[in-house]
């Protein structure tokens, strides 16, 4: 199925302008990238962020049947669901990339002078910006009422987000050594314990 049931505009509405607030976010983390010589890259990170993506496209393809009439409680709901979802993607993201600051990248890699973050969403999370953008994945299907797609989408993106894990872990550990040993087995990869 490529479309779901007829939505409330307030829900999609909701959905749309929280993310343009995530993109701003995004963007003000691309300007604040330095290039720098000596870093350590892994480009095949480059196939978890395609995976990634097609993840997230595949939660939102598909027709959006609006309705345009007052919103009912289920639309209230689904609303006050789609608000929770994308404020947490948003706080993940926002504070996740100020915690990084100039370590932020696209592409897995560490730079000369690379800071082991454990502190903020990291203390928490290894991969909060990944946990971030798994509940803007999950807020598009609520939106639009694309819970089918979940089947697919959800899959993909973690097939994605395994590869970036899994390289960007080998390659802290292989900078920071017994200090990303102990932070890995001390915190979780993307969810978080429900325990302090």
């Amino acid at each position: 199925m490529l479309h779901g049931s007829p939505v409330s505009y307030v829900q999609v509405a909701a959905f749309l302008v929280m993310s343009v607030i995530f993109f701003l976010f995004v963007l003000r983390a691309l300007a604040a990238r330095t290039r720098e010589a000596g870093a350590k890259a892994d480009r095949r990170s480059r196939i978890g962020i395609v995976l990634q993506s097609i993840g997230i496209a595949a939660a939102g393809f598909g027709f959006v049947a609006i309705r345009t009439g007052a919103p009912n409680l289920f639309d209230l709901f689904d609303t006050a669901v789609v608000v929770a979802l994308m404020g947490g993607a948003v706080a993940l993201f926002a504070s996740s990339s100020k915690a990084l600051g100039k370590n932020w990248s696209l592409v897995a890699r560490t730079r000369s002078d690379h800071q082991l973050i454990r502190t903020g969403p990291y203390a928490r999370v290894r991969h909060p910006i990944y946990l971030g953008m798994l509940l803007f994945l999950l807020a598009m299907a609520v939106a639009f009422d694309h819970w089918p797609q979940l089947i697919v989408a959800i899959p993909i993106f973690l097939a994605g987000t395994i590869i970036r894990t899994r390289i960007e872990d080998r390659l802290l550990e292989q900078n920071f050594g017994q200090a990303f040993i102990d932070y890995r087995d001390s915190t979780p990869a993307l969810m978080p314990r429900l325990s302090a």
